[in-house]
This record gives C-alpha cells, structure tokens and sequence, in this order.
C-alpha cells in the first residue's frame, strides 16, 4: 500500500512539475534515445511515444472499462486501447486481423465489417467482410433511424456491401477516443449537446448494451465508475522521434501538463462569450513557445526564404544529433504558430459562416479547434467542412441521396452526421475533434477517409485554398505529430 502512494505521489508530482519527458543527455553519443521516465502506460508510434497518465497516478486495470460487461468477450478497450490513442488504428486492426484469422473479439458481424449479413465462414470472407471499412479505415457501423419530424427524407442508398436501404440506414464512424474527456464541450462525433461528465456515463451504458451485446443495464456503481476513469484520463504524445522530450527546456507536451491545462466550456468562444469575460485570441497552443528561439538559430533556407506569414522555410536537418534535434524543435515551433496564426477565407462552413452571418470568414485553424492546449471547440457546435459530401466518401461506405421536404433540394452524404436528428442545415456536420495525442490513432476524420496527417493537411489546404508552399506542410504536420 505504501509503495502504490508513493508512486501515485511521484506521479502526481510528476504532473505538477511537467517533468515526465526528462533526459539523459549524452552529446557525445548523437544515436542517443531519450528515456521517459514514468509510472503509466507508454506507447510507441510512427513519430515517437506518447503517454497515458491519469489523476489517480495509476491506470487501474480492474476498473469496469476493461472488464466485460455484456455477452460477448468485448470490454471498452476493446476499441478504445492505449496504445492505439484510446482509439483503434487501421493499422493495429490490421495487425488484430492478422494474429486472429479475423477471430478476435473486435470481429463481429453486429456492428463491424460490411454488413450485419456478410459471409464470415473463412478467413478469406472474413477479410472480405472487414477489409474494407474495419481494416482499411478503423470504422465501427451503426444503424441510423430518421425521427418522423425531420425536415428531409432519404430517397436513396447505394451501399456496396447491399444492405442498406432508406428504411435501414447504416453508417461507419473511428470510434473517439476516450483520453482527454474532461477537457471537451462534448463527446463523439455528433452528439449533444449536454453535460459531459452525464454524456460519458451513458456512453458506458449504451455502449455495454450495443457494442458488448448486453441485455440489460449496466449498474449504476459500475457506470459511475467507467466513467470517472475516463474523465481521470489524458493521452498525448511525450517524445518525438526527432525533436526528443517534448517538454524539455521549457517546452510543456506531454499528458501531465495538458491534465493540469485550465479548461471551460466556452473558454476562448470565437464570438468573445466566454464565461470567465476573455476576448478570443487566435493563439490557441503555447506548447512549444520556449522553442521559438531554436526556430532563430535554425532557419536553414534553401532559396525560397521566408514564407508570407514571415515563417522561416524547413529543410532537412544535417549534422549532428543536436543539429537534428534543433532543426526539429524549429519545425515544430513554426508550426504551432502556422496553426495559430495562418489566414485563410473560411467560406461555406455551417458551424461558422452561418453562425456569425459572414459569408467569407478570415480565419486561422485556431477558428474552430479554440479549446487552448487541446485543439477541440470548447462549445457546443457542430461544422460541415464537406468530409461527409459523395466526393469525399469513397467506394468502401453506403452513399444517401437526401430531399429537403420543404425546397425540394438534395444532397449526397455517406453520413448525415449532426443531420441525423433530422435537421437540414446540420446535415455533414461533425465537432471539430481535439487533437492531442494526434499521432497515434490513425486514420483521421469521422471516416477515416485521411491515412495520415499529411492527408488531413492536404484536405485543408484545398478545401479552404490556404495555399500552404511544401515547407509550411511539413512544419505543420511536424506540430500536430508533437502534440
């Protein structure tokens, strides 16, 4: 009992101090790995390690999250895994599949693969079944029911898989992560809005009853519990690959910093409601500030200079291991601030153009990922950025022709998001996620649609013609792999 207090403390202490990242540094070794000393949960990814740490100082493993709560051998790590971001990556499921012959839990037909109906009698009709929207993109698929007073109809499905029908819509969503909860204005893709501590707790419940099968209430002591343990719990990432400890001389990633980050909701509101009377400012993230001096020292052009926002180009770091570390740090400062301060017109965006009656808004990313230190919107709200619209969907996901009872209009999603509850104007509109701990739950968006984070900013950039040259692309992407 004594030696559990004293790690629960050091952790804690940990926390409080922002020191999980420490290293030993030995510069006459340049293949030297950074240590990360911790008592919690460590992963490692494509860019580096994240970290799991949790209130208590202890991931308590008896907690009914990773318990089986229904009638198939599920828990709620089942989908929601530490080393996958609290999320599932493609790449991990891939993995599963591989190991298990498509046998594994994870595998069922009642809200995983294709279709409720497909051939999983071989391995070979199980990759089938999967393959395309659990292996490739990490999707969980929900049945979807329009409530009689929705302002549109579904006249049309086209679903390769041969299922679904306008009477029996299904959808596939990345199943959100479940870290980083008590710093978010609402949970999962489209729901809300409400209280979060009540939403996490009837996620337990629900989830118990659709995804682990069972047949009825989960007790009220164990909800409760799940619950608190979610709330409890924060992930990001702690080393990068290149960059090293990232909250090493005077840099602040990691989870006990962002566990100990000041949050609200409506902290930072975009239209200057906050609570606690702040105005917005568009410097979200102060991760990497202490950085800013590294990005001085290692401009490194190459012949194009400094971009239009005054940011010094990124090249290849050289040299020895503190030359690499450097040229890093600098990328990731510069894009923190790409992030923070980039304009671009914000056009056709329900969520923002609507909401502040602005048919072009000038804007940065900070505009809709506002909650500071964390990325996500720190209201309630809901944004339609065209991830959702028949170009973007795909061959592998059900594509809905939907009719506005009223004009007549029409449109094609492969996922009405907020617009299932039946309004038009919400229709493709999804949150705008929090970003920490980025890395490692790929695919991204609501469908996994993006492979990597490159593909996100490439999305972006189009989307909004933000006309990021190559080297703001990698600085950028260099950030949101830190985070």
């Amino acid at each position: 009992m004594r030696g559990r207090m004293t790690m629960a403390l050091g952790v804690l202490a940990c926390a409080l101090l922002g020191a999980c990242g420490m290293e030993k540094d030995d510069s006459s070794n340049p293949e030297q790995i950074s240590r990360v000393d911790s008592a919690l949960s460590a992963t490692t990814n494509a860019s580096g390690t994240a970290e799991s740490f949790h209130l208590t100082g202890t991931i308590d493993r008896s907690n009914p999250f990773f318990l089986a709560l229904g009638a198939n051998p599920r828990t709620c790590e089942t989908c929601h895994a530490a080393s996958q971001g609290w999320t599932l990556s493609a790449r991990a499921v891939s993995q599963l599949f591989a190991e298990s012959g498509g046998l594994a839990p994870l595998f069922l037909p009642h809200d995983t693969g294709s279709s409720p109906t497909a051939d999983l009698s071989t391995e070979a009709a199980r990759r089938a079944a999967f393959g395309p929207t659990l292996l490739r993109r990490g999707l969980i698929r929900f049945p979807r029911t329009l409530p009689a007073t929705a302002e549109f109809t579904v006249t049309e499905v086209f679903d390769p898989a041969g299922f679904a029908t306008p009477a029996q819509i299904t959808n596939f969503r990345r199943p959100t992560p479940t870290a980083n909860e008590a710093k978010v204005a609402n949970i999962l893709w489209a729901s809300g809005p409400g209280d979060v501590a009540t939403a996490v707790a009837g996620v337990v419940g629900g989830a118990a009853r659709f995804h682990e099968q069972r047949p009825d209430a989960v007790p009220v002591d164990q909800v409760n519990a799940a619950r608190d343990f979610q709330l409890g719990l924060f992930f990001a990432q702690t080393v990068d690959n290149d960059a090293g400890p990232l909250d090493a001389d005077g840099a602040t990633g990691g989870p006990s910093n962002l566990a100990t980050q000041p949050f609200h909701v409506g902290i930072n509101d975009i239209q200057g409601l906050d609570p606690a009377g702040q105005p917005f400012t568009r410097k979200v993230f102060d991760l990497f500030d202490a950085w800013s001096l590294e990005a001085q020292r290692h401009p490194h052009h190459d012949g194009d200079g400094c971009d239009e926002s005054g940011f010094s180009d990124a090249t290849q770091a050289h040299g020895d291991h503190r030359d690499r570390r450097t040229a890093a740090r600098a990328a990731i400062y510069r894009g923190q601030e790409l992030f923070n301060r980039k304009e671009f017109d914000i056009t056709g965006v329900h969520g923002i153009n609507d909401l502040l009656g602005q048919t072009t808004v000038r804007g940065t990313c900070s505009t809709c990922h506002n909650t500071p230190n964390v990325g996500g919107h720190s209201v309630f709200r809901m944004f339609d950025v065209g991830t959702a619209d028949a170009p973007n969907c795909g061959p592998e996901l059900p594509l809905l022709t939907l009719q506005n009872k009223t004009t007549g209009a029409t449109r094609q999603v492969c996922d009405m998001g907020r617009g299932g509850t039946g309004v038009w104007a919400d229709v493709g509109s999804f949150r705008a996620p929090p970003l920490r701990g980025l890395a490692s739950r790929a695919p991204y968006f609501h469908d996994g649609q993006a492979k990597d984070i490159a593909q996100v900013i490439a999305y972006f950039n189009a989307r909004f013609d933000i006309r990021l040259d190559r080297h703001q692309r990698r600085d950028l992407e260099a950030f949101l792999r830190a985070l």
